[in-house]
């Protein structure tokens, strides 16, 4: 497995969030957890942990809930990743592997390492009613 559990959760959920950012409306743990389909106690932490990293931002009361730092065509999968690793990039978030299994791997490590770069959140988002 190339992604965490934590990765593959907050990106399977951030893309729910208002891609306005910060200006954006707050959305709730249950509402995310339910269209993403995760569960809420762990999306919890997850998106805990991107409010320390400041990708997210945490609004409390009424209309509040979690919206992104900046806007979501402003925030690529790696920077989600590499937060959630704790790493400071790719390379160290995807290490080499040695030998011929490394060798082997190495084609996929390029080819993730590239589509997490390159593909912002705002591609991510699933198109509702009435959005072109």
């Amino acid at each position: 497995m190339f992604l965490s559990r934590a990765a593959e959760v907050a990106l399977l959920a951030l893309p729910y969030l208002d891609p306005r950012g910060p200006d954006g409306d707050g959305r709730k743990i249950r509402e995310l957890s339910e269209e993403a389909g995760v569960p809420a106690p762990f999306l919890a932490k997850v998106l805990g942990a991107l409010v320390e990293k400041g990708l997210l931002r945490s609004r409390r009361g009424r209309g509040g809930g979690f919206v992104l730092g900046r806007r979501a065509s402003e925030m690529t999968l790696a920077d989600v990743v590499i937060a959630l690793s704790g790493d400071e990039s790719l390379d160290e978030a995807f290490p080499r592997s040695s030998g011929m299994l490394g060798e082997l791997l190495e084609p996929c490590r390029q080819k993730l390492r590239l589509a997490l770069s390159q593909t912002s959140l705002l591609q991510l988002r699933p198109k509702h009613r009435g959005e072109i």
